[in-house]
């Protein structure tokens, strides 16, 4: 089996989208049934750290869990993905099902959990729950439900979308899960029927699950029908019809009574299991709560530097966590970021940390987030000192209110022109505008972070294996494959990320990533005022955005200090700075029925 070394590059790494849960039972089985060496050739062939799976809370990438289940599919054969069997109900296996467990009383409480807190385990796809679908006649002797999953829309943004065989693990997996839930309960695994599958061409997976119930008391019919029998046969037999209906009514009375204290002890026995799991689960989710708070990073209340008082967390992500901070000498406030886990180890990552680094203290403007120190700490982790903002994201705003007013949209475009044209000045292309790189602070200026993956005039950027050149909703047509990018690619990207800040949509969607790509380069938008008739956009402003996404580099504005021009001379003057809350994030249904009409024709060839 390859290890890491021998992936081919660019599939190595990825976005973090699939919880490592998803692994734990079956390697769990393979640790047990094939050794320690197996699971540890398993890992490095997937290019998934031996210690990764201690911690089943940590994120994996799409590429690196398909890698990790071709290779037990190779130890075990792809029956074992299908169930989890009784490693479902393994401590080391119940850690994240420990806000499920307060909540579901029965399986069907686990399932319908599942369906609303799909977030917890993956963040490629959706789950939609339906109690009723598949019960017919069969309520009165098993519980049964549908699943529905879909692939989100915007999954791909860090990889190609699954292929067949890739996809067909995924829902084997699936199928695992959604078939070991009822051994929480301690009953038999649940029967799931596959009707519809993705990686057979269908638009969504459909999951028939079936189960015998927890409430089913079958022992106090049954035993008093098999008594009544019995000893009605055996008595009418050699004494006649009347003693033997006495014995048949007699016989019913023991029998029943026998059959209820055998439900009662089934129903005690699945309660002790079920009990006994939950313990599991919260002793286990205790467990990786201390490992969580003892990993490299977690450093809150700590003194860093000898001149730095940590504070409590506010941000993290797949790679770094984010602090608030004093410096204890001068006492003003600081934010510093910390690589932890794996990225503190990586040479790419912390190679990117400092071109970040570097960037923000030689490119000085109020709209670029500024950094104040670079250091190591004792263990060689590094870490970045900048300036403490106080606010939230652009992709935050967007994901509670769904677009922005152009009152208060066009000074923070202002304020990112700028901020582009002092990277600009530099020889600095950012490579990476997207909402969550917009910082809106509370005393209304915009900031521009994370130049981690910005291009040099002096120097070529990162391009270690894992690392996404850019995000596919976001980039001009000329990155998308692969040419030379300059400051006009930047201001694309502004487009893009403006027309969805005002529209509440994307100007280009796609199924896939091969697809974006391929759009983004011959695909002409409908305007923002066609888009959304029903918003007040000037039609300057239309303009403006429009001209930033016209294909050609020499057919966009010729510097981010030219659209900052076009920005500064529309009147805001009358414009909403905030939509009521009552405003649709979409069209109206007339609107979206028009936009359709027009989206259905050929689309508008690039100039």
């Amino acid at each position: 089996m390859n290890g890491p070394s021998q992936i081919p590059r660019g599939q190595r790494g990825g976005k973090e989208e699939i919880r490592a849960s998803v692994l734990k039972t079956y390697l769990l089985r393979a640790h047990a049934e094939k050794g320690e060496r197996a699971v540890a050739a398993l890992l490095a062939g997937a290019g998934i750290e031996s210690t990764a799976l201690d911690n089943e809370t940590r994120w994996l990438s799409v590429e690196a869990t398909k890698r990790a289940l071709r290779g037990f599919v190779e130890l075990l054969g792809i029956g074992a993905l299908k169930s989890h069997g009784e490693w479902v109900t393994h401590p080391e296996a119940l850690g994240t099902r420990v806000r499920m467990l307060r909540i579901a009383k029965e399986p069907v409480d686990a399932y319908r959990y599942i369906a609303e807190n799909a977030r917890e385990t993956t963040r490629i796809g959706t789950w939609e729950f339906d109690p009723d679908a598949t019960l017919g006649e069969a309520r009165h002797t098993v519980e049964a439900v549908r699943m529905t999953y879909r692939t989100r829309r915007e999954f791909g943004d860090d990889g190609e979308p699954p292929d067949l065989a890739g996809e067909e693990l995924l829902c084997a997996a699936r199928t695992g899960d959604l078939t070991s839930v009822p051994r929480i309960w301690g009953l038999d695994d649940a029967t799931v029927l596959h009707p519809a599958c993705i990686a057979k061409g269908a638009q969504e997976c459909v999951y028939d699950i079936r189960w015998r119930g927890t409430r089913r008391r079958l022992g106090l019919p049954l035993g008093a029908i098999a008594a009544s029998a019995g000893c009605s046969l055996a008595v009418g037999l050699v004494g006649g019809w009347l003693p033997g209906a006495i014995a048949a009514a007699f016989g019913g009375a023991l029998g029943g009574s026998a059959g209820y204290i055998w439900d009662r002890g089934q129903e005690q026995q699945r309660l002790r299991a079920f009990e006994h799991n939950r313990i599991a689960a919260l002793e286990r989710g205790l467990e990786l709560k201390g490992e969580l708070e003892t990993t490299p990073g977690e450093l809150a209340g700590t003194i860093l530097g000898g001149k730095y008082r940590i504070g409590k967390k506010i941000g993290s992500g797949g790679i770094g966590v984010v602090y608030a901070a004093e410096h204890m000498a001068l006492g003003h406030e600081v934010a510093i970021k910390v690589l932890r886990g794996a990225a503190a180890r990586d040479g790419g990552e912390i190679a990117r940390l400092r071109r970040e680094a570097y960037i923000q203290v030689h490119v000085e403007h109020p709209n670029v987030a500024r950094v104040l120190d670079l250091d190591q700490m004792p263990d060689g982790s590094i870490y970045v000192v900048m300036e403490r903002l106080v606010g939230r994201s652009l992709a935050d705003k967007l994901s509670r209110e769904g677009l922005v007013a152009p009152g208060l949209a066009i000074p923070v475009f202002i304020g990112v022109c700028g901020a582009l044209s002092a990277a600009h000045a530099k020889g600095v292309v950012h490579r990476d505008l997207k909402p969550g790189n917009i910082f809106l602070c509370d005393d209304g200026t915009s900031k521009v972070l994370d130049f981690g993956m910005s291009k040099l005039a002096a120097a070529e950027s990162l391009t270690q294996a894992g690392y996404t050149l850019g995000t596919p909703e976001y980039m001009a047509p000329e990155q998308c494959i692969g040419a030379a990018v300059e400051a006009r690619t930047d201001i694309y990207a502004l487009g893009v990320l403006m027309y969805e800040a005002l529209t509440g949509e994307l100007p280009i969607i796609a199924q896939s990533r091969r697809e974006l790509l391929d759009l983004h380069q011959r695909q002409v938008p409908h305007s923002m005022r066609i888009r959304r008739p029903d918003l007040p956009i000037p039609e300057a402003l239309d303009v403006a955005v429009m001209t930033c996404l016209r294909k050609r580099l020499q057919d966009r504005p010729r510097s981010a200090s030219d659209l900052e021009h076009m920005l500064q001379a529309i009147p805001c003057d009358g414009l909403p700075t905030l939509y009521p809350p009552g405003l649709s994030r979409r069209a109206p249904r007339s609107d979206v029925r028009t936009e359709r009409a027009m989206l259905s024709e050929p689309p508008p060839k690039a100039g």
